[in-house]
């Protein structure tokens, strides 16, 4: 019974499979844990879940009107004003599932979720959502998850209209998600607009790719034996531990120690509503801006 182990190595276990991304019996066997794959199993399920229900909520927040210090970065290194973080998504790879499979196979040929990471200007996850396959496009995720929905809110209910995620083309140009041109012309504002924009927007690549340099279960080379549902839990313990490092001061890998996962730039589809037009005078604002400034 996994009562009978004792607290420490169970969690030393479960740090160890999320931190190697090993398998569970390799985990077991190291001689400082000394546990059968079952043992394993069973131990790992349980304190993840518990990792997740104690230490995601208090580490894992999204409060878009307690910005100001990211807002400040923002403005002062890349003069874009209103910023209050990144968003981007990313692999977490997974064993075929048995329902749904199709829901979950991408283009690079294996299977994975789709989970959207959103950070701020000090690579702290200020949300995470690993709920759809990767089948489903990066707009998708984003209109169906809770942070979209209280920026809107927000930004409806006027108390919250000056602050803006930056996303990459795959995403909705919104008053509330600013996003880059689409073909500009080379030497163009809107071209020095999108130059500027990708430099600030590296900053979720980077967290991105130290979450899953630190945390290799989430790693998409790993190729994981796991679930959907439990790599969304393996995710979201993850995200939660790295945002205690980075709290902790442990200290951040550097881009020569792990190869950040490339992002592929898909064409917007503008679709003209309201908030698009709201976004698109938002962008042309910042964008007159930062080519005055040059």
């Amino acid at each position: 019974m996994s009562s009978s182990i004792p607290a420490v190595l169970q969690l030393a276990s479960t740090l160890s499979l999320l931190a190697s991304g090993s398998f569970q019996h390799t985990v077991g066997n190291d001689f400082l844990i000394g546990m059968s794959q079952s043992a394993t199993c069973r131990v790992v399920q349980r304190v993840a879940k518990e990792m997740e229900l104690k230490l995601c909520p208090e580490h894992i927040n999204f409060s878009p009107d307690q910005s100001v210090l990211c807002m400040e970065h923002f403005c002062t290194k890349f003069r874009i004003p209103g910023v209050i973080g990144c968003v981007d998504g990313t692999h977490f790879g997974l064993q075929k599932p048995t329902e749904n499979k199709h829901m979950f196979f991408n283009r690079k040929g294996y299977h994975s979720l789709n989970s959207m990471i959103i950070c701020d200007h000090q690579h702290i996850i200020t949300a995470i959502l690993s709920k759809y396959g990767r089948a489903a496009h990066d707009s998708f995720v984003w209109k169906h998850s809770d942070e979209r929905r209280l920026l809107e809110q927000m930004y409806t209910n006027n108390s919250f209209r000056n602050g803006w995620l930056l996303g990459d083309s795959g995403y909705s140009l919104e008053p509330w998600c600013i996003t880059p041109y689409r073909n500009p012309a080379d030497g163009s504002p809107e071209s020095k607009f999108n130059e500027v924009h990708s430099s600030a927007r590296c900053i979720v690549e980077r967290t991105i790719g130290t979450l899953k340099a630190r945390w290799k279960i989430v790693c998409h080379d790993k190729r994981s034996r796991y679930s959907p549902v439990k790599m969304a839990l393996f995710g979201n313990v993850c995200a939660a531990l790295h945002n205690i490092c980075i709290k902790f001061k442990v200290p951040m890998y550097t881009e020569k120690d792990f190869n950040i996962e490339s992002v592929t730039m898909e064409v917007e589809t503008s679709n003209h509503t309201q908030p698009n037009k709201i976004g698109e005078k938002i962008r042309n604002q910042i964008k007159t801006s930062l080519y005055q400034s040059m």
